[in-house]
């Protein structure tokens, strides 16, 4: 009853297409009723009566139903296959739309494998409560119940004395369906995993071949392959051994119907008409008997995709929070500022207090694994603090509208990302609705518009996946273009110029130099001259502010930064570019 109510709310949407198919569903049950019941007088008549004539019209007659019955099962089946594809449609619909919703905590938690494999193969499962479990059930237990009429009203004797096993169908079928449910959800578990190698595999693609690792990550997937494998296997086993059972059964009941319906039949009790009617009844009732059961196995399989999905819809969406925010006036505060991203684990920030004026740029420097981008993640709200708050304008954050304040923010990052589309559309995703004007002085000021020329298709070339086709560079200015469209008041560099070589970095940095005019901007170190060129220099170690200052007052009295500064010097580069720099003098591993 529970899966019964599941199917229910399910395809509430799709119902007048299904109450139709069970209508046509019960259309059929009734032919083959009509086709076992035409036994008795068809035989009677021909045999018994020798009016061979009718002959002639019987085969015809019996054609005739089977096409009727062809047609109707046509329609039956197309109208409950089209319910389950829209099921499909919109579950992915909403399993998308919830997902793309989700906090930035559960996707650094969860791999993207799962949630693929959830909005993919979960969902394409739930295809077959409708088109597989639901149709089967309505047009088979109809007909079951049709035949067993027919074979009763015959002789109902006869028709007990073959169903005296029938019971161990259903016993079989609910035992077997149980470990069948935990089977498949393992195995549905272990195609999260395949797929989640997969898109490691295509992701990390340059990496893997660098290395000569293609061997280990064929590896990796082949194992995770035979486990789902193994699942699999084992669902198939307990599947097929419920399906013994009733062919068992039938065979059972055929057998002793034809013992004690021939010796009726010799003894004069029955005609022969009445036992070829209850012969073919009780045969053709075994075999959807035989679908139900696994109709049965399907609605296990379906309930542990289904239990997934429920799942994944009961995470809760990222808290959106209520007032908007229209501008950015007067300054950014963190107020006594803890992070830790478990209850368990320490803490990345603590006692953190700084306030950032509106216009200021603001260098934030440190060691590797201080807690830099972790800071900056705190404004737009990709993460929440575990203690203090962070406040805009005097408002808490976490009382705004999410969108509203991220309309205030742009943040460019060395990971760019850029998605499988054209120039123009990457430009444009800063500010949907932009005017081709709009996007191409976005392309002029991020220093984007020469290369761009020279592009294929220029604005409409498709970049391909995570923009792979352009250089690091150029990457990275079409990075730029999209947040100079966006034009926000807040800006925010992660390390945007940490991966680059030296004459990208020179083109970036004077694209990052007209993106930061008139903006307040919060820049994780990325190039010596930016950071002496602060208006103040904020040094994180150990999850504290170390100190603040400028230039001069820093390197004058604060020794982390003159060891910090030291390895800018030093390298030329930030450290974080690469490997951790080594000074001549400490030996200690430092980076910015």
């Amino acid at each position: 009853m529970k899966a019964f109510r599941k199917i229910v709310e399910l395809t509430k949407p799709y119902w007048p297409r299904i109450f139709a198919g069970i209508l046509l569903g019960f259309a059929a049950s009734g032919l083959t009723g009509a086709i076992a019941w035409s036994i008795k007088p068809a035989l009677d008549k021909i045999f018994m009566e020798r009016r061979y004539e009718y002959l002639h019209y019987l085969p015809v007659g019996v054609f005739f139903l089977f096409v009727i019955k062809g047609f109707i099962g046509f329609g039956q089946s197309y109208l409950m296959r089209s319910a389950g594809m829209k099921l499909i449609r919109e579950t992915r619909n909403r399993l998308f739309s919830h997902v793309i919703y989700l906090p930035l905590s559960y996707f650094q938690r969860e791999s993207s494998g799962v949630v693929i494999s959830r909005i993919m193969n979960d969902a394409q499962k739930m295809n077959q409560l409708v088109s597989g479990v639901l149709k089967d059930f309505v047009v088979e237990v109809p007909t079951v119940l049709i035949l067993l009429g027919v074979a009763v009203y015959r002789n109902w004797q006869l028709t007990f004395v073959s169903l005296i096993l029938a019971p161990l169908i259903a016993f079989s079928a609910r035992k077997f369906g149980k470990g069948l449910k935990k089977k498949t959800k393992r195995a549905q578990k272990n195609v999260s995993f395949l797929t989640h190698r997969i898109n490691e595999a295509i992701a990390g693609s340059r990496i893997v071949k660098v290395f000569n690792r293609e061997d280990t990550m064929a590896g990796k997937f082949f194992s995770e392959n035979q486990k789902f494998y193994r699942e699999a296997i084992r669902g198939i086993r307990l599947r097929q051994s419920g399906l013994i059972v009733v062919d068992v059964v039938t065979g059972f009941g055929i057998a002793l119907v034809l013992w004690f319906g021939g010796n009726m039949v010799k003894g004069g009790t029955i005609t022969l008409g009445e036992f070829g009617s209850i012969i073919v009844a009780i045969y053709m009732m075994f075999s959807p008997l035989k679908k139900i059961g696994e109709a049965y196995g399907d609605l296990q399989e379906c309930m542990a995709s289904v239990e997934r999905v429920d799942a994944l819809f009961d995470t809760m969406k990222e808290e959106q929070g209520g007032e908007k925010v229209q501008s950015f006036q007067k300054s950014i505060r963190f107020e006594d500022v803890m992070f830790k991203y478990s209850e368990g684990s320490p803490p990345v920030l603590q006692d953190l207090n700084l306030e950032i004026s509106k216009g200021e740029i603001i260098a934030v420097v440190g060691r590797s694994g201080v807690g830099k981008s972790t800071l900056v993640d705190l404004i737009p709200r990709f993460i929440k603090p575990s203690g203090g708050k962070v406040t805009l304008d005097g408002r808490d954050i976490s009382t705004l509208d999410v969108h509203s304040l991220r309309d205030l923010i742009a943040v460019v990052s060395q990971d760019v990302i850029l998605f499988n589309d054209t120039v123009r559309e990457n430009i444009a995703f800063g500010r949907p609705g932009a005017t081709e004007a709009e996007i191409m002085e976005a392309a002029r000021l991020s220093f984007s518009e020469d290369f761009i020329r020279e592009l294929p298709a220029k604005y409409e070339t498709i970049i391909g996946e995570r923009g792979l086709t352009l250089s690091g560079g150029q990457r990275q200015r079409l990075a730029i273009a999209r947040a100079i469209l966006k034009n926000p008041p807040l800006l925010i560099l992660d390390e945007a110029t940490s991966a680059l070589d030296s004459v990208s970095e020179a083109i970036v940095q004077k694209a990052l130099e007209k993106l930061m005019k008139n903006r307040t901007t919060i820049v994780i170190a990325h190039r010596l001259s930016t950071i002496i060129n602060s208006d103040r220099i904020v040094v994180l170690d150990k999850g504290r502010i170390a100190g603040i200052g400028t230039h001069s007052q820093l390197i004058a009295d604060n020794s982390i930064y003159t060891e910090l500064h030291h390895t800018f010097a030093f390298t030329g580069q930030p450290a974080a570019s690469g490997p951790a720099g080594v000074t001549k003098e400490t030996g200690k591993t430092l980076q910015a």
